[in-house]
């Protein structure tokens, strides 16, 4: 019988992955013997599991070094999710790059001068996404392009993957050393979301019950059920124990949900609230290019004012894109494979986006 003897961080835990990470820290694993959760909010169980050990919820920020200290204390592995999206045509960039770049700095201090010996960071696809298709990347095959799709947010998560990984071998206070992987996400679906089919399912009820379709809807985009990304941070934590030379990596860790367009992908999730996809589509350069347009006039009057328009033209962008990529790598070295099947995760994400309170 395994001994219960490790302490996980998770931060960002009462978050939407972070939920999952949790719920599967307590289903999935049995070294675990106490689960720590740091985020701006306490705790609240959003998800149906037993609870095996017990957890600890620390209300604090990334970016407070005594509360990093506190919440590492004697902790073996930190998985670090915690982290601020800012979207739209005036996204808060100053703000991401506080909380996204110098919280994960701070981060990294805290788990050598507590002796932590494994980081998992939570990237993301966009990393590598500039403004040309990517099918079947792989680890191998992408790098950080010229220009990212979208302003801010990729920079931030950018430069976060690189100090994590760079971190990897660290010395630590104790005389350990820290050995960090990076899980680079895809977009996310599954219970706790609010973001992404959630604004699908707000966007029909402000129009009349129907949901826009914007382009050809051949674009192939890939998404992925949070519980299955959840999955890959138990995966590369337990491969991190049992062989640390692994760190220093990043990974894409997508499941089988099929590729098809967001606006397909979401067809199943309108239609149990009773609403549907529009019958007709409005040519994607139809909308991208006013916007565009748009957003330039925005950067004319931005001395003067800020405004924040939540459509933007990078947004129109990316669902009309191939954007799709292998778990090759994290198969191989991380034995990382879907925990969820596709017609599983469908079942779960149905009821909660049919029930959900919007």
């Amino acid at each position: 019988m395994t001994l219960r003897s490790e302490r996980i961080l998770v931060t960002g835990g009462s978050g939407f992955l972070g939920q999952h990470i949790v719920k599967l820290l307590q289903e999935r694993t049995d070294y675990v013997k106490e689960i720590r959760v740091l985020d701006l909010k306490p705790f609240t169980k959003q998800l149906e599991y037993e609870d095996k050990v017990p957890l600890n919820s620390i209300v604090g920020s990334v970016t407070d070094c005594g509360m990093l200290e506190k919440a590492c204390r004697k902790v073996s592995s930190v998985f670090h999710v915690g982290g601020l999206i800012s979207f739209g045509t005036a996204p808060d960039i100053d703000a991401m790059f506080q909380i996204n770049v110098n919280g994960t700095k701070k981060l990294i201090d805290a788990c050598v001068e507590c002796g932590v010996g494994r980081l998992v960071l939570c990237s993301t696809v966009d990393v590598v996404i500039g403004f040309d298709d990517i099918e079947n990347g792989c680890e191998q095959t992408t790098e950080k392009p010229n220009q990212f799709l979208f302003p801010g947010y990729p920079e931030t998560k950018y430069m976060q993957e690189c100090m994590v990984l760079q971190a990897n071998g660290k010395q630590t206070v104790n005389g350990g050393k820290l050995a960090t992987i990076s899980l680079r996400a895809n977009v996310m679906y599954g219970e706790g979301d609010h973001y992404y089919v959630a604004n699908g399912i707000r966007s029909a009820l402000s129009n009349k019950g129907t949901l826009v379709q914007v382009g050809n809807g051949k674009s192939l985009f890939q998404q992925c059920y949070a519980g299955n990304t959840a999955w890959a941070f138990i995966c590369a934590d337990k491969a991190l124990k049992s062989k640390n030379s692994i760190g220093g990596q990043a990974f894409f860790v997508p499941d089988e949900t099929p590729l098809t367009s967001s606006f397909e992908f979401m067809r199943p999730f309108l239609e149990s609230r009773g609403l549907k996809l529009s019958s007709y589509r409005i040519p994607f350069h139809v909308v991208y290019w006013p916007l565009v347009i748009f957003e330039f006039v925005l950067k004319l009057l931005s001395p003067l004012v800020r405004i924040n328009f939540q459509t933007a033209s990078c947004s129109v962008k990316y669902i009309n894109m191939n954007l799709y990529f292998k778990r090759d790598k994290a198969h191989k070295l991380l034995g990382y494979s879907p925990l969820f099947s596709p017609s599983e995760a469908m079942k779960m994400s149905l009821n909660f986006y049919k029930h959900m309170k919007l």
